[in-house]
């Protein structure tokens, strides 16, 4: 029996430390209005802000992305990037990369990216997603004026050619952001002392 304490012991903890639902802090994917290409135009931005919450993480980037062409193939990146007085700022994380391959040409379509290993974000705090071409390729990332979505009005977008535009001047590019909140200490420990008692008292049982 004791050889099976650890996957008990396991499974109460997943039991007792459920993962936070996600909550999207910026989305505007609708109809398309127009797109620019990563290459020419490029490396490409947005911004988005997080909210309250304390600590958070990142959970999701999705991009509505298209291919011009199946002839030109090349790896795009996504990146997080810190905020530099109203601009994309330095490099954070790698939120992850694609194959222009696995693009699609026939329309706009909405491709998920999840960082591999946990990227944390300040509550309060103004982030840039950045997509690059790594290698030459036809890919193009849609923009629309509708700004009713969930922190869109407030932010801004970037491209090599035109600079830094508020969305209120440009039109942004379409993404939605997804965070996690991260569980603060004091409650992370009441819940590790819950999941102590329940084992303990499943090992009292076996006696």
């Amino acid at each position: 029996m004791r050889r099976f304490q650890p996957l008990l012991l396991a499974a109460l903890i997943a039991i007792a430390l459920p993962a936070a639902a996600a909550t999207t802090v910026f989305d505007n994917l609708g109809s398309v209005e127009g797109a620019d290409p990563l290459l020419g135009y490029g490396p490409l931005a947005d911004s988005f802000q997080t909210g309250d919450g304390g600590q958070l993480v990142l959970s999701q980037v999705t991009a509505l992305l298209k291919s011009g062409s199946a002839d030109v193939v090349g790896d795009l990146r996504v990146s997080l990037l810190a905020d530099n007085a109203g601009s994309p700022g330095s490099w954070l994380a790698t939120v992850g990369s694609l194959s222009s391959a696995a693009v699609s040409t026939a329309g706009f379509s909405a491709y998920s990216f999840k960082p591999a290993a946990a990227v944390q974000l300040a509550a309060h705090t103004t982030y840039w997603v950045q997509i690059e071409a790594l290698k030459p390729n036809a890919v193009e990332w849609a923009w629309s004026s509708d700004l009713s979505g969930i922190g869109v009005a407030g932010g801004a977008n970037a491209n090599a050619l035109l600079g830094v535009s508020s969305n209120l001047a440009a039109a942004p590019y379409q993404m939605s952001v997804s965070v996690q909140a991260v569980p603060e200490p004091a409650s992370l420990a009441l819940m590790l002392s819950g999941v102590g008692l329940v084992a303990a008292a499943a090992r009292r049982r076996q006696r």
